[in-house]
């Protein structure tokens, strides 16, 4: 087996926000009805697959762009971290597809600039 660089692609982005620091958590770690409306670029369709204490099993999606993965969150304050299992425009760390690859591109680019805006916006809407 070789020992060389891993497949896994890592994006890692920070974000400061005046919200008190537990509405926000509580918003990352939504993964019930409000998660769709907290996020609104994750369509409706996201299913929770299993969930326990730290972690949640997701299969989420956009349908605008055709793009679905099952990605398992864990958290422990201050980190959460997604890994994709299985996508239709990801493997193994690689980008998969036109719409993969663009997406890919995008994270590459922005070097995680484009999740912390998602993720300001997602702040926008806890702040009511």
């Amino acid at each position: 087996m070789s020992r060389g660089r891993s497949s896994v692609a890592k994006v890692t982005y920070s974000v400061e926000t005046e919200l008190d620091p537990k509405i926000v958590w509580d918003g990352l770690t939504e993964f019930g009805p409000r998660r769709a409306q907290l996020w609104p670029d994750l369509s409706p369709s996201f299913k929770v697959l299993d969930r326990g204490e730290g972690w949640a099993r997701v299969r989420e999606c956009t349908d605008s762009l055709g793009i679905w993965s099952i990605e398992r969150y864990e958290w422990r304050e201050p980190v959460i971290t997604a890994t994709v299992e299985e996508a239709n425009a990801a493997q193994a760390g690689q980008a998969k597809g036109f719409v993969g690859h663009l997406v890919h591109g995008l994270f590459q680019v922005t070097n995680g600039r484009f999740l912390a805006a998602r993720t300001r916006r997602m702040h926008s809407k806890l702040r009511g």
